[in-house]
C-alpha cells in the first residue's frame, strides 16, 4: 500500500533554503525514481541552533553540526553546509568551512579580492549531514566555476553574488535567479545543494528501502 513522502526534518534557519526547496521539491527529480523530489520527500525544516567549529574540511564540520541537530530533535535529521574551494587548494578543501567567516568580515569585494591572489577559478561544495541516530553520514555536491570581481545580481544570499557556475556565459548565481522563478529553476538545476541532497536521497532509497512509498 502506498504511503506519502517520508518526512525528514532538515535543521536549518535560512529562508533562502526554504524558498529554493519549494521550488525543487516540484521541479527537480530524483534520477534513480524519475520523480520530482518532494514526491518522495518531505522536508520539515526547523530553527535549531547548530554547533560547528571552524574549520576548512567542510566535512569534517559538517559531522559536528549534524551531532548537535540530533541531540536538539532527537529525530532523523540532515544539516549542510557550503563553501568554496579554490582551484589548485581542493586537497585543503580552502577556504572550505572558512567562506562563511572570511564573508562575514571582508564582504564580498574583499573575499574575491584575497581568493583572485590564488586563484578565479572555484569550485561551489555543498555538503549534507545525515544522522539517523546510530550512524552519521554525509553527502557532497559540488559545481565547477569562476569568481566574479565584483558583486553582481540582487539575491542577498551568501555568495550567490560572486560566484559564476560553469555554462552559463559568466553570470552569477544571483543574475541567472534574477527575480522570477524560471531563474531560481535554472540555479537549482546546477546547484551544489541540490546535487548533495539528491545524494542523500539515493542513500535513503538504497539503504532503507522499507521507509520509502511504492514508487
Amino acid at each position: 500500500m502506498a504511503t506519502g513522502p517520508i518526512k525528514i526534518v532538515y535543521c536549518s534557519w535560512s529562508s533562502f533554503k526554504k524558498e529554493e526547496w519549494a521550488i525543487a521539491k516540484d521541479q527537480i527529480a530524483l534520477p534513480s525514481a524519475g520523480k520530482p523530489l518532494g514526491h518522495l520527500f518531505d522536508c520539515q525544516f526547523r530553527d535549531v541552533h547548530t554547533t560547528e567549529p571552524l574549520l576548512c574540511d567542510l566535512e569534517a564540520m559538517v559531522r559536528f553540526k549534524i551531532a548537535s541537530a540530533y541531540r536538539a530533535v532527537q529525530v532523523p535529521c540532515i544539516v549542510e553546509h557550503a563553501g568554496l574551494i579554490l582551484e589548485g587548494y581542493e586537497d585543503k578543501s580552502y577556504p572550505g568551512g572558512l567562506t562563511q567567516p572570511m564573508w562575514d568580515s571582508l564582504g564580498a569585494e574583499k573575499l574575491v579580492a584575497s581568493c583572485s591572489t590564488l586563484s578565479t577559478k572555484a569550485i561551489a561544495r555543498a555538503v549534507v549531514g545525515y544522522c539517523d541516530g546510530l550512524n552519521t553520514y554525509t553527502f557532497v555536491g559540488e559545481t565547477k566555476g569562476t569568481l566574479s570581481a565584483t558583486p553582481r545580481g540582487d539575491r542577498d544570499f551568501y555568495w550567490d553574488t560572486v560566484f559564476c557556475p560553469d555554462g552559463f556565459g559568466g553570470k552569477t548565481y544571483a543574475e541567472i535567479v534574477g527575480s522570477d522563478r524560471k531563474g531560481l529553476i535554472e540555479k537549482l538545476k546546477v546547484s551544489q545543494s541540490i546535487r548533495a541532497l539528491q545524494k542523500f536521497m539515493e542513500h535513503r532509497l538504497k539503504n532503507e528501502p522499507s521507509l520509502f512509498p511504492a514508487l
